[in-house]
């Protein structure tokens, strides 16, 4: 009995594992560490460790809450360099003037609901689009990293548009001062519609102070920069300063020294414990026919159509495709040639969260008066949804696999057809 209260306790322990984690990094301060002298080429690499072991290596972003800088010539490079399950590496580099301070709030999520897309140090800034995995991924924002400039700058960085597959970032173009802003680094992160809540843009020319705002729950605050107006008149600065509360926080946002640096920036609420589920298509409908094909040779062996898009596959290889959501029920026409002496094996996913009876299946032995199979199967899931299909044919057999983008990527096959040997 003893030996089995020890082997249970010992694997609870191992599988204990994290699945989100924050935390405030202020190690690039030269008032923490004397020796942080970022100027002329410098350059610093940090690690911070998780509170505990990630099941997988986790995604992650921050964001700069406390920055003072000197005036132009000056910039600053700030990367994440390695994400391990137990940590993340973050280097600095100060290209010319001095850097005294770049402390900033950190998120890590193991969560395939939101992705993050990493866009360090950008030379020569301009727009840029991105692709992204997740075509549920409609929603997102944008946060500022680095930025090097020779002269007074004016930018904001947006998302300008977001499609299935792309997510592109523009930035404002102010004359006479956008050839100063010489580099840019920031994050772009992207979710499904659960994942935020913006609370919008605040354009900040002086003194900010947010007012209380009311706390979400299961949910990480962020104050996501965007833009600067710096006329480099001054060291550029600017601080956070939190005021918390059971039910509320609140939070002051500029200089506590000398003149304001002219801002923008969205208040985000970031989910990290997510209620939407997301589950591969079910068959709920299927209609099956045979018949006599005269001239088999003019028909391709599969001949696969996505009936309300009419997108149709025929030849051999691997494709991928995504439904849009406003299509309910997918309907499918899936025609197979049978010659005589085979028979057809054919699955179509039923039930996911069944134990038994997870697929409708069919065998069908072939002759020369019954030749050509069709079936005809309608998918649908609980609610509206984007889905990513994965479609590989081959000289005998036809896959359609459904990628699940939810805590983790999965891939659930739910249509499989082999043509056999009798």
């Amino acid at each position: 009995m003893k030996k089995f209260l020890i082997l249970s306790i010992f694997v609870k322990v191992i599988f204990s594992y994290i699945y989100y984690d924050t935390g405030y990094f202020q190690n690039f301060d030269y008032t923490i560490d004397s020796s942080f002298n970022c100027k002329t080429g410098y350059s610093k690499t940090d690690t911070i460790t998780f509170s505990n072991t990630f099941e997988n290596v986790p995604q992650v972003f921050f964001t700069l809450e406390y920055m003072e800088q000197e005036m132009a010539i000056l910039g600053f490079k700030l990367s994440i360099t390695t994400i391990t399950k137990t940590s993340f590496t973050v280097q600095i580099t100060c290209i010319q003037q001095r850097v005294y301070v770049a402390r900033f709030r950190w998120f890590a999520i193991d969560d395939q609901r939101i992705e993050v897309i990493s866009n360090f140090n950008m030379d020569n800034p301009d727009d840029k689009t991105f692709s992204i995995k997740n075509p549920n991924a409609q929603f997102g924002f944008i946060i500022m990293t680095s930025v090097q400039y020779a002269g007074p700058i004016d930018f904001l960085l947006q998302i300008s548009s977001i499609t299935t597959n792309s997510v592109t970032v523009s930035i404002t173009k102010v004359a006479g001062k956008f050839t100063n802003l010489k580099q840019i680094g920031y994050f772009v992160v992207v979710g499904i519609e659960e994942a935020f809540i913006n609370l919008g843009l605040k354009s900040v020319t002086g003194a900010f102070s947010s007012g209380l705002i009311t706390i979400q729950p299961n949910r990480w605050f962020a104050i996501a920069l965007q833009g600067l107006n710096y006329p480099n008149s001054k060291n550029l600065r600017i601080r956070a300063t939190y005021t918390n509360t059971a039910t509320t926080t609140s939070y002051t946002w500029g200089t506590w020294f000398e003149v304001e640096t002219p801002n923008s920036h969205s208040q985000i609420w970031i989910l990290y414990q997510f209620t939407t589920t997301y589950n591969p298509l079910e068959c709920f409908s299927i209609r099956t026919s045979r018949k006599q094909a005269f001239d088999l040779s003019i028909l391709p062996t599969f001949f696969l159509q996505l009936v309300q898009t009419n997108q149709i596959y025929i030849t051999n290889g691997n494709y991928e495709y995504v439904v849009d959501k406003s299509i309910r029920p997918l309907k499918m026409n899936i025609q197979i040639k049978c010659e005589n002496g085979k028979k057809v094996q054919a699955e179509f996913n039923k039930c996911n969260s069944c134990s038994i009876q997870k697929t409708y299946s069919f065998t069908y032995n072939c002759f020369n008066q019954m030749n050509y199979i069709g079936f005809f199967p309608l998918f649908q899931q609980a609610f509206q949804q984007y889905n990513h299909l994965k479609i590989n044919i081959q000289s005998s057999s036809l896959e359609i696999i459904n990628v699940v983008y939810d805590q983790a990527i999965t891939e659930k096959t739910i249509v499989k057809i082999q043509i056999l040997n009798q």
